[in-house]
């Protein structure tokens, strides 16, 4: 694949911001490092670089911190309604500059165009109203006289400053994910983007210094192991949110129960898929071409780890294979794009390791080898009789790959799906309301698609089983992670 001309002039909006972060954001404005660190950024596309951003230092950390918790009574002393009309204005305008973020997204993040503008920031724009308007009608127990002369009152109330660690597979989604709830209850936020998809982050930090009070939002760019583990161990820092790897997340947890303060982590998933024998399948297998390769399988609740029912194994890997066909891989500005290329050399390189490692039995029936030239890519990949102990199956892949097992009974299905340490997410397919309803009930996942896959709403909530995380992101519950509950008790005699 060789290097495209494509959107030339549509990349010089990502590297015209490039140039205008000049440090972190902090208290409103981009302030310069404290560290002479760098961390260069590269087009995934192209293998080309974007632009530089720091690598923060503890010092670094500690001011945006700073800015933060010095903001914090203000912002939570306003109404309800004043803070959701601020949060409401950065949605306005972030619709209005709809085609500029787009391009950010995609090209940083290595997305195809279309999808990024037609399907993922709509959703991110919603996301951001629905917890500027949820943030008016927090819920509550009922007060109320439950001892003899003494009258309760409930209230919830902000925890105080919340610091977030993004993944580099949704940066501008999962930002928005972290930083609206915990702004529309009243804490002020520090975030720390992945290194590799800093600058819709950066984006939204032009946005910010726009609409908010000034330390109410801040940026701070660098690594995990420094600027990362800094915020989750800061004592100044009452919540962290983090979405990444178990074994990252491990770590952030650590740190965070050393200060005795709140982890919220959505970590990793290898998402079961079972086709029965009695499913739609030609409806079951548009669902989960659609969901294994949506930014090129880096998701983790991709439809990743199919379990087919043995009478349908040939006709599915023919049907799965001939859409995988169907998609062009490409510069992420082409239109014509359906598969971008993986973030980074590093991640294409792993994909291409757990394909490689398979055991003799599993055999690669549809892609399976990096592409040659520039950019980072990998084709959409089938792997058909991996053994339920191996790799493939017991960890997250994050990439464009299908592996393929069969099952006879509905105990043996449930059983391999429920069969590794992941919890996130999960599918199943088949006609029988019967089969649905025992299954979907058996499954350990925090998410169960029955007939579709990878569908989502802001309303709705996101929470890990197992080693896939602790607490809830979006609807409700994604808010309230953010508040604390006081009880006050009025003696009245």
């Amino acid at each position: 694949m060789t290097l495209s001309t494509i959107g030339s002039d549509q990349r010089s909006v990502l590297h015209r911001l490039a140039g205008r972060v000049t440090g972190n954001f902090i208290n409103g404005r981009w302030t310069p490092s404290n560290s002479p660190e760098i961390i260069t950024v590269l087009d995934p596309s192209t293998g080309r670089e974007i632009g530089t951003v720091p690598a923060s230092s503890t010092a670094d950390v500690d001011a945006a911190v700073a800015a933060a918790r010095a903001a914090q009574p203000g912002w939570a002393a306003l109404t309800p309604a004043a803070r959701s009309k601020f949060l409401l204005d950065i949605a306005t305008m972030t619709e209005e500059l709809l085609a500029e973020i787009s391009i950010v997204e995609a090209v940083d993040a290595g997305k195809p165009i279309t999808a990024v503008r037609d399907e993922e920031l709509p959703g991110v724009i919603d996301a951001m109203r629905f917890f500027a308007g949820a943030a008016r009608t927090l819920p509550a127990p009922s007060s109320g006289d439950y001892l003899a002369g003494v009258s309760s009152i409930m209230r919830r109330e902000p925890i105080g400053v919340a610091a977030g660690i993004t993944p580099w597979n949704y940066p501008l989604l999962q930002a928005v994910a972290k930083v609206f709830p915990a702004l529309a209850t009243g804490n002020t936020y520090v975030l720390k983007p992945a290194e590799t998809t800093p600058y819709s982050t950066a984006w939204l930090a032009e946005i910010v210094a726009r609409v908010l009070p000034d330390g109410v939002f801040n940026v701070v760019f660098g690594t995990g192991a420094v600027a990362g583990d800094a915020l989750a161990r800061h004592p100044k820092v009452d919540v962290v949110s983090f979405t990444g790897s178990i074994d990252t997340g491990r770590k952030v947890g650590i740190s965070a129960a050393d200060g005795v303060k709140k982890a919220i982590m959505e970590l990793g998933g290898n998402s079961p898929v079972i086709v029965f024998g009695d499913a739609d399948l030609e409806s079951a297998l548009d669902a989960i071409a659609t969901g294994g390769l949506y930014n090129t399988g880096q998701e983790c609740m991709s439809a990743s780890r199919v379990i087919v029912h043995a009478c349908l194994l040939d006709t599915f890997v023919d049907g799965l294979k001939e859409r995988c066909s169907r998609e062009k891989l490409g510069d992420v500005l082409d239109p014509t794009t359906t598969v971008g290329p993986m973030n980074s050399a590093q991640q294409r390189d792993r994909v291409l390791a757990k394909i490689t490692g398979r055991s003799t039995g599993a055999r690669v029936v549809s892609g399976g080898g990096s592409c040659e030239g520039d950019g980072f890519f990998f084709p959409p990949t089938i792997v058909v009789g991996v053994a339920d102990d191996e790799e493939l199956v017991q960890e997250e892949i994050f990439g464009p790959v299908f592996t393929v097992q069969t099952f006879e009974t509905e105990e043996q299905a449930i059983a391999l799906a429920n069969g590794t340490r992941y919890g996130l997410a999960s599918s199943l397919f088949t006609s029988n309301v019967g089969t649905a309803t025992r299954v979907q009930n058996a499954l350990n996942f925090g998410t169960v698609w029955v007939n579709n896959h990878l569908v989502f709403a802001a309303d709705l909530p996101v929470s890990g089983f197992g080693a896939s995380g602790i607490g809830t992101e979006n609807a409700e519950a994604g808010l309230l992670e953010y508040t604390r509950l006081k009880h006050v008790m009025v003696d009245n005699r």
